[in-house]
């Protein structure tokens, strides 16, 4: 397995358009879950089987989060989400159907409240 830096996803130019960076999505989450279109506006992947998103909690609490089809996410608990550090930025691998997230806080925040969600590759 190849390690590398994340890449977050390039859109590459076409015509007289100039290439860009895919948007992140960012969330801003409630101690009551959220759900979200992760992708900007892209449904599905990438042409890979799997893809990576990075994470990155900007709140002063933990958030928790689980992935889906957007309009079709099981809400993301305490108790069953993936958990993410109060200033810490995480990759998860997903799979290319994933288009959307659920996000809830452990406690209200009382600093940052965005969780931001950059899909690419890498670690």
């Amino acid at each position: 397995m190849e390690t590398r830096a994340f890449e977050p996803q390039y859109l590459p130019n076409a015509g007289n358009a100039v290439g860009t960076l895919l948007p992140s999505t960012t969330v801003t989450p409630l101690i009551t879950a959220v759900a979200t279109p992760v992708f900007a506006g892209v449904t599905g992947g990438s042409a890979n089987y799997k893809q990576q998103m990075l994470v990155s909690n900007t709140t002063t609490s933990w958030a928790y989060i689980n992935f889906g089809v957007f309009g079709n996410i099981t809400a993301a608990t305490v108790a069953a989400g993936l958990p993410i550090a109060p200033g810490v930025a995480r990759v998860f691998t997903v799979d290319k159907e994933v288009s959307g997230a659920s996000v809830i806080l452990g406690a209200a925040s009382t600093g940052g409240t965005t969780v931001v969600f950059t899909r690419g590759e890498g670690l």
